[in-house]
């Protein structure tokens, strides 16, 4: 008998791991859509199903490192469980859904993989892990339990690793993303938390335990792309644009500093700092020059170009200028 299951592992070992891979049927090639045309589509889908542009790229990086297929045109997929594209969806989750559809278009996969956050954010909700209203969905601190769950788990270890991409940008995120976020986890706000307790996060930097009882603690507005916030930031920008053609730049800028304002993980922010390039860079000299003038004359100059660029870094940096200026004697 011992020589019998000797003789197995042997053959075991001697064959090679893609004879231990499913059959996952066919494999389409393909070409991966723009970052351009990814973002776009991703701000769509994150306004039809309300949940944050943040969350489904982390995911989607994290699953598949938001690629449909490899530069070589193949198929990306688990050997091992059949997870299939961006999403990596599989068994009885991709089962819900038509799998060849889902090999062949990256556009019905990601909106496939946000419908399966939905149900986890649903599951969570459930259980008294997510807030039942809507607004609670654009706190990206309230996905702790709904990205857990995307994986199975009953830890906190996936849902770190997706929170870390937030932050460290990796590979495309670094055009996908248009800021680093680090997101505040409820064990780190709420003393003695432990895995499935209760809470929520609220807007204005507060973690509320099980008990109601209120935790400072950093949180962040997550970009969920409803069609009106979409319409405002496509109008200011189709002005600006407008305001440019005229050669007015300084009207223009108004329009583009609004969108920029927003602060929202959108394509139309690439786009308004493209944009605004151009007197940012005039701007920037500008202000060296005021910070190196006399003291009167930089004071004066400091305040006007903070109200200038209200919003803007560089309005802040004047601001900052200003008071520090002002406080020497």
């Amino acid at each position: 008998m011992v020589r019998s299951s000797s003789l197995l592992l042997l053959t075991l070992l001697a064959l090679s791991p893609s004879a231990f891979a499913k059959d996952c049927g066919r494999l389409p090639k393909g070409k991966n859509p723009s970052i351009e045309e990814l973002s776009n589509e991703i701000a769509r889908i994150s306004a039809k199903h309300n949940v944050p542009t943040e969350i489904i790229k982390a995911i989607a990086w994290r699953e598949s490192g938001c690629q449909q297929w490899r530069a070589n045109g193949t198929f990306v997929y688990n050997k091992t469980d059949c997870g299939l594209g961006m999403f990596q969806l599989t068994g009885a989750t991709a089962k819900q859904f038509d799998i060849e559809r889902l090999k062949d278009d990256w556009k019905y996969n990601l909106d496939c993989g946000a419908t399966v956050m939905v149900q986890k954010w649903k599951r969570a909700e459930r259980r008294g892990q997510a807030p039942t209203d809507p607004a609670g969905r654009s706190v990206l601190e309230n996905w702790y339990y709904p990205v857990a769950y995307y994986w199975g788990g009953k830890t906190e270890s996936y849902l770190k690793k997706v929170f870390a991409h937030l932050e460290k940008r990796p590979g495309r995120l670094q055009q996908l993303l248009t800021r680093s976020v680090k997101i505040t986890l409820a064990s780190e706000a709420i003393p003695g938390f432990k895995w499935g307790d209760k809470f929520r996060a609220w807007p204005d930097n507060r973690f509320e335990d099980a008990k109601g009882k209120m935790h400072k603690a950093a949180t962040h507005k997550g970009t969920i792309g409803d069609p009106r916030t979409i319409a405002a930031l496509e109008t200011w920008l189709a002005r600006a644009e407008k305001e440019l053609a005229k050669g007015k730049p300084k009207r223009a800028k108004k329009y583009l500093l609004r969108v920029l304002l927003q602060d929202l993980d959108t394509p139309h922010k690439a786009k308004a700092e493209k944009l605004l390039a151009p007197q940012l860079e005039v701007a920037r000299k500008r202000l060296d020059e005021i910070k190196a003038a006399e003291r009167q004359v930089a004071l004066r100059e400091l305040r006007k170009f903070a109200k200038a660029w209200k919003g803007h870094p560089l309005g802040t940096e004047a601001l900052e200028a200003y008071k520090a200026l002002k406080a020497k004697k």
